[in-house]
């Protein structure tokens, strides 16, 4: 995409998500919409990661902390278990 590198924050789209089998999960279908995460989460210590896509950026948080960050506006939407949900209560989701 040739756009500006500097988007400011307010237009872009984040997704949270933990490292592991979530986040494993989430890439393909992240990259069937044509959006590539461009640093590796396993070797890289950035908890925000850039995309090919300078509108949508990927926060990497614990994953009982996804619906936190998604419930006060830190995170636009997430990708948890069904557990975590529950756990959470889904209060203000």
């Amino acid at each position: 995409m040739n756009m500006p590198a500097n988007i400011p924050i307010e237009q872009q789209l984040t997704l949270a998500l933990s490292k592991g089998r979530i986040f494993e999960e989430t890439i393909p279908l992240l990259e069937a919409a044509g959006i590539m995460v461009t640093e590796d989460p396993e070797t890289s210590r950035k908890l925000i990661l850039p995309t090919n896509d300078p509108y949508v950026r990927v926060i990497i948080v614990r994953a009982s902390d996804v619906p936190t960050y998604v419930q006060y506006g830190a995170a636009d939407f997430g990708v948890a278990g069904k557990d975590v949900l529950h756990e959470h209560g889904g209060e203000g989701l």
